[in-house]
């Protein structure tokens, strides 16, 4: 059994995706906080449920509201 455990969050400041020239069947997505930056490999099918994820995610978020 594995335990619960609280992870630190940490607002995201800039992301981008690398593409890899050797594996065209992965990419690197690199996320920027305040804590320094994070890698990560996926490969097409992650990176298109993470698409439709986030998109259905924001869909179910308020608008921004534009300042006066």
């Amino acid at each position: 059994m594995t335990e619960e455990q609280e992870l630190p969050a940490f607002p995201i400041r800039a992301y981008q995706l690398i593409p890899d020239p050797n594996r065209p069947d992965v990419v690197a997505l690199a996320i920027e906080t305040e804590q320094g930056h994070s890698l990560f490999l996926a490969t097409r099918e992650i990176l298109e449920d993470l698409g439709r994820d986030l998109l259905n995610r924001a869909a179910k978020m308020p608008a921004k509201t534009q300042p006066r």
